[in-house]
């Protein structure tokens, strides 16, 4: 459940990482040159990707903020997350925030997300899961160029 139904849009954004800190695990999406679909001309895909086989979890949610969002300059926690459907507490000040999960919530897929949240997540795991300020290294390149003036460009 999200303030604006977009939580599976994180699914859809992850990509493949390795034995890093936070594991997502997914499955090759297959069929490259698949045709469209006839009645709305969307589904042709001429190029392979892995999507994420599970919705992100609060936990792993939880360790991208630990990682880039001390600051939190781009607004990637918000109030709901600590909410009855949320799952993910902020404590401390800007400049030291931490995150953590609500017990027994780790689990639940993270709520309270937009797409751009979810591209820069997408883009910390393509960046091998850096620590420090969000920034061009981290969030706002990789999958995802997200560098200029707040428009999101897919990467090839």
């Amino acid at each position: 459940m999200s303030t604006n139904g977009l939580p599976a849009v994180l699914v859809a954004l992850v990509i493949s990482t390795s034995a890093l800190a936070t594991n997502i695990e997914t499955v090759q999406v297959g069929h490259v040159g698949n045709a469209a679909d006839p009645s709305t001309g969307y589904g042709a895909v001429n190029y392979a990707y892995s999507i994420g086989k599970h919705e992100v979890t609060n936990a792993q949610y939880a360790d991208f903020l630990n990682a880039v969002a001390a600051n939190d300059s781009h607004g990637l926690y918000s109030a709901g997350m600590a909410g009855s459907y949320g799952g993910i507490t902020r404590s401390g000040s800007a400049g030291s925030y931490s995150y953590a999960t609500v017990s027994g919530r780790e689990s639940v897929a993270v709520v309270y997300t937009d797409f751009n949240d979810a591209c820069r997540f997408a883009n910390w795991l393509h960046n091998g899961q850096l620590s420090g300020a969000a920034g061009e290294a981290s969030t706002e390149n990789g999958s995802y160029d997200m560098s200029v003036g707040g428009a999101v460009t897919r990467s090839a």
